[in-house]
């Protein structure tokens, strides 16, 4: 298995989130990581273009969005057998039951309840790693 290093800087990070601080705050743990190369998106419906013209290994993307929820855009991820194998971490201030409960139930490999910490991203995204198809 290649070494956490060598994968971070092959790597390709989708960040999707319409609050350009969350894109910030992502995007510098990203780095922390050593991963360079990351895309960003404000919503679900350039996320989606994004995936489908780019090589992307890991999504990070928030839930509530304007023009395509993050929900939205997990399913279309999910559903299909090209991109279903990426990662996708939803961040969310959504924390009820119900709100885990579906993303779970539409295939999310990682959730993370706003506000959180830089360092708790950084290892949800390094538990993530393992599932990257390079």
């Amino acid at each position: 298995m290649e070494k956490i290093e060598q994968i971070c800087e092959k790597l390709t990070v989708l960040i999707v989130d319409d609050m350009e601080a969350i894109r910030g705050m992502v995007a510098s743990c990203l780095k922390e990581l050593g991963i360079r190369n990351y895309h960003s998106a404000t919503n679900g419906s350039s996320a989606w273009k994004t995936i489908q013209s780019t090589s992307i290994h890991m999504i990070i993307c928030d839930w509530d969005m304007p023009e395509l929820t993050g929900i939205e855009l997990l399913k279309l991820v999910k559903e299909s057998s090209e991109y279903q194998h990426i990662p996708f971490l939803m961040l969310t201030a959504a924390q009820d039951k119900k709100s885990v409960v579906e993303a779970v139930s539409n295939g999310v490999d990682s959730y993370l309840a706003k506000p959180f910490r830089p360092k708790e991203l950084e290892y949800r995204i390094v538990r993530l790693l393992r599932k990257v198809k390079l």
